[in-house]
């Protein structure tokens, strides 16, 4: 056990469940199933985790009434004894890597969407779920539940829990944070009724307590119960207080639960200026709600807590885990998206090896795919993860190559580094004097400060790996047949493109500023992506007065929707000036001339202009050699993938098929 971290890697346990440790897998929605059953990519998601080191996994949200709860078409189902069989096999995986297994129980409520669905909603209330840029989109106006429904549905979570105690599992988690139906019965903006599961604290939560009495009835003392639980739901629609949160910690722990993993819940339809991405968020953020629980219970009962609180919040920071378990603020830490990132997270940390450890970013993209595309979750740092199977296996070589990759961005690297796993002779080159490419740039507007952990974990990946690396080296068609290769990976990135209008040599490009070049005091972007916005917020908090020109009628719009909206809430506070749908004609030494799509010409001060109208794939060295090189690959941004996710996957893939 590495001795830095003798709490959070020593054992814990969760009512009469015992782990190897004190970190806990959260669930985390990954919509891979097929029409509800496990499969191999669910199997193979999860072995991987508790392979590596976790305490105990907690396995995505599970419905436990179908069609009805759905909220993704790829969501793991439970409400019935035909699902038993894989989650028998889920359970056992899970157990085989050493870490105990819980099952997240769940309804979505009114939450659901009609195109999953098929029919209308439902909810405690006819009340609709409020437009949130942190948990979904606004959804139609929901059925009210009938006591007798609201019954069924109690009974079908308590049917759901003895299903995962005849599969195996340790115990379940009660699912009642975000848009789900256990937060919706708490909050009194989405639970307006006055029968007796509306109209005070007491009430409100009688649905999860008699959900309690009854999994316990049918599954007995031993069989552990988690709730997952918002202890507070901020916003203008936000229905639970601080107070409240107490209030449902104290009578969940009277009803004999095993553990209450702490959150929040926001309802909020643009964010303000001092909101954060996710790509800034501190580490452990949400540790600090359970010391708030915690001294809650005390001032209620005048007692100590008697169950275990787990904190967390992009906790894969073993020093700010370990600070959190010895000032105690918290019993036990979850981890998410670090898990997502990197599968072996905790056996690294117990290893020592935190330095390998492949980081979260922040971008978003995992949970945009998942609940506003409807698709699978990726990672802009795990090309693995719910790709086809989740293999992770890395196959060596049958025949040993001289592979050449040009470019170390993230897919440069990436295909690099899976090639000398192999067994490969690799060698990269990059005519900048670092690795990390675009990525060099994108961590540089405000609020995108983790994007910049990539830059380590590719430089030392490279060192592990054995690949030579050359950098601030520019080769050309001939230096790369000198080398006489066996294969070539092109990842030779993107060149930013400038208008072809009046004036457009006086401005500059988006790069050069956030690389520092001076600017005027006014500054008018052209190009309202999220390269044009970020770098109009990097300017505004310098105190620039800025003006963003896009043509389109949306801004952000290759952006994640959370991280949009937070964004787009920045601008507005640093009171940016908007023009979609128009178009910079003209630039002059101290204006543009801008046409809307009324025809309306009108005139903004600039003394500076910056283009951020997008990139053009560089594939002069790829052009160059396809037909030289018997086995080449153009990756990346100059095969015009565009996002990180994507890349990341494009050099996995490469890297394998070489």
């Amino acid at each position: 056990m590495n001795n830095k971290y003798p709490l959070l890697l020593s054992p814990a346990k969760i009512g009469n469940v015992t782990l190897r440790n004190k970190t806990v897998m959260a669930a985390m929605g990954m919509s891979q199933a097929e029409n509800g059953y496990v499969n191999k990519a669910v199997l193979n998601h999860y072995a991987e985790r508790a392979k590596g080191g976790v305490g105990a996994v907690i396995v995505e949200v599970t419905c436990v009434d179908s069609p009805l709860g759905l909220n993704t078409k790829g969501m793991l189902i439970i409400d019935d004894d035909k699902y038993i069989p894989g989650m028998t096999e889920l359970a056992g995986v899970i157990h085989e890597g050493g870490a105990k297994a819980f099952l997240q129980i769940s309804h979505t409520g009114r939450g659901a969407r009609r195109a999953i669905i098929g029919s209308q909603p439902v909810g405690p209330s006819a009340v609709a779920m409020p437009y949130s840029f942190m948990m979904g989109l606004e959804n139609e106006t929901p059925r009210e539940l009938t006591i007798s429904e609201i019954k069924a549905i109690e009974e079908k979570y308590a049917q759901a829990a003895l299903r995962a105690k005849k599969a195996g599992f340790d115990g379940v988690e009660i699912h009642a944070v975000g848009y789900y139906l256990g937060q919706q019965f708490l909050s009194s903006k989405a639970n307006i009724r006055t029968d007796e599961y509306g109209g005070n604290r007491e009430n409100r939560i009688r649905f999860h307590l008699n959900i309690i009495k009854r999994i316990r009835e049918l599954c007995g003392k031993d069989f552990a119960i988690i709730v997952k639980l918002s202890v507070i739901e901020m916003g203008k629609d936000g229905g639970i207080s601080m107070l409240d949160g107490v209030y449902y910690c104290k009578k969940l722990q009277e009803a004999g639960v095993d553990a209450i993993e702490v959150l929040a819940g926001k309802w909020s339809q643009e964010a303000g200026k001092k909101e954060k991405p996710e790509s800034a968020y501190p580490d452990c953020m949400a540790v600090a709600l359970c010391q708030v629980m915690k001294t809650g219970l005390f001032l209620s009962t005048g007692k100590k807590k008697t169950i275990p609180l787990i904190g967390g919040g992009r906790a894969q920071n073993p020093v700010a885990a370990e600070k959190a378990l010895k000032n105690g603020t918290c019993d036990l830490i979850f981890i998410g998206h670090g898990l997502l990132a990197q599968p072996d997270l905790v056996n690294l940390i117990d290893e020592g090896r935190e330095d390998e450890i492949r980081p979260c970013i922040g971008c978003g993209h995992c949970i945009d795919h998942q609940l506003q595309h409807g698709e699978r979750a990726v990672c802009s740092s795990n090309a693995v993860l719910a790709r086809g199977d989740n293999d992770y296996t890395i196959k060596p070589t049958l025949k040993k190559k001289h592979v050449v990759v040009v470019g170390a961005g993230v897919a440069g690297v990436e295909a690099a580094r899976i090639a000398a796993k192999r067994g490969h002779n690799v060698e990269i080159f990059d005519v900048a004097g670092e690795v990390g490419g675009q990525v060099n740039l994108a961590c540089r507007p405000p609020y995108k400060q983790h994007l910049g952990l990539l830059k380590p974990y590719l430089e030392r990946q490279l060192e592990l790996s054995g690949v030579k690396v050359h950098l601030g080296t520019r080769v050309t068609k001939q230096d790369i047949l000198a080398l006489s290769p066996d294969a070539v990976v092109c990842a030779t990135g993107v060149n930013p493109i400038k208008l072809n209008i009046e004036g457009a040599d006086r401005a500059v490009i988006a790069n050069d500023v956030l690389l520092g070049a001076d600017t005027g005091k006014n500054v008018v972007v052209i190009g309202g992506g999220s390269v044009g916005c970020e770098t109009a917020e990097f300017l505004a908090q310098k105190g620039k007065n800025v003006s963003i020109v896009e043509m389109l009628d949306s801004l952000a719009g290759n952006t994640g929707k959370t991280a949009q909206t937070i964004l787009l809430g920045h601008l507005k506070g640093h009171n940016v000036k908007m023009y979609t749908g128009s178009k910079v004609e003209k630039i002059s030494a101290s204006e543009v001339s801008v046409r809307n799509n009324d025809g309306k010409v009108f005139v903004l001060p600039a003394d500076t202009v910056v283009f951020a109208v997008g990139n053009k794939a560089e594939t002069s060295l790829y052009d160059s050699l396809k037909d030289e090189i018997a086995e080449i690959y153009n990756i990346g941004d100059s095969n015009g993938t565009g996002i990180i996710p994507d890349a990341v996957y494009e050099g996995y893939t490469v890297g394998n098929l070489l």
